[in-house]
């Protein structure tokens, strides 16, 4: 069985043709000729045994059958474009490598993560997590350091405050010191202040007193067992604010906010180019830490 449109080459042609109302304008827009694109309007109507256009010395103006035809062929056009572009458009997606803690990832990163994706729809991050078996060698990396002169880092992105986190519903019953040394105390070993600094800096010598301190693996890990009514942790903003709220946590005012040390910036492998999505990237992530400090 013969096709009525035996290429689909003729129908760009022809819905360019009539949308300019010109073969010589449509030609410009699709690197033609003025006389190829009249070559193939033509055989296009010779196929459907139609004309689609009524030639003038100053341009084209489409037929009753032309213009009844043309929605059919401009539907069906953006359709396959739109098809294609759904199907196809990743693979035009440039990628930029992350590494960041798992603090990191689990809590600040998400929301900001998501924004530059959608300021930037050519970019995708691929972000990995600290303890990831992956090893991949990162475009960029944010890392801790509690060196004081990584506040003046070029690439600085932010630094820490220490604080208490509860439930939002145990607020009320955390008034005193005392009340926080009945509950169990979920303790990062690997963090600079853990809840001995934290105690004996607000409270001096606890005169014999024993709190519970429990050592667990990492900050989600405290966070989440906190959720669970199971005791306290220390939590650290801006960077646990997002997981914290998360999980309706709230900061207990009883100790007071304890800053520093400890400071998080942005590292570039120093083996890999400095791509501007990279540059792109470390900017948009130093904007964000800003608006959240």
């Amino acid at each position: 069985m013969s096709s009525l449109i035996p290429s689909l080459n003729w129908l760009r042609v022809f819905e360019a043709a009539a949308r300019h109302s010109s073969f010589a304008r449509a030609g410009r827009e699709l690197n033609m000729s003025a006389a190829a694109v009249s070559q193939q309007v033509a055989a296009l109507e010779t196929s459907l045994g139609r004309p689609l256009f009524d030639r003038a010395a100053n341009g084209v103006t489409l037929t009753a059958d032309g213009a009844d035809f043309l929605p059919t062929v401009q539907v069906a056009l953006a359709s396959v474009e739109g098809k294609a572009a759904a199907l196809f458009a990743r693979q035009k997606v440039e990628p930029v490598t992350l590494f960041a803690s798992q603090l990191m990832a689990m809590s600040w990163l998400p929301a900001v993560l998501a924004a530059f994706e959608r300021d930037n729809p050519a970019l995708r991050v691929d972000l990995i997590m600290e303890g990831s078996p992956r090893r991949v060698t990162a475009d960029l990396s944010i890392r801790f350091g509690e060196e004081p002169r990584l506040a003046r880092h070029p690439g600085w992105l932010m630094g820490l405050s220490h604080v208490v986190m509860c439930r939002r519903a145990d607020l009320a019953q955390l008034r005193r010191p005392e009340d926080l040394l009945a509950r169990r105390l979920f303790d990062v070993a690997s963090h600079a202040v853990g809840w001995s600094a934290m105690l004996n800096r607000s409270l001096g010598p606890l005169h014999g007193l024993r709190p519970r301190i429990e050592p667990v693996d990492t900050t989600p890990m405290a966070l989440m067992m906190v959720a669970q009514g199971l005791g306290l942790a220390i939590g650290h903003l801006p960077v646990c604010a997002p997981m914290a709220e998360a999980l309706d946590l709230a900061v207990c005012p009883v100790l007071p906010t304890t800053p520093g040390p400890g400071n998080y910036y942005l590292e570039h492998a120093p083996d890999r180019p400095l791509r501007p999505a990279t540059q792109r990237l470390a900017q948009a992530l130093q904007a964000a830490a800003l608006h959240a400090t």
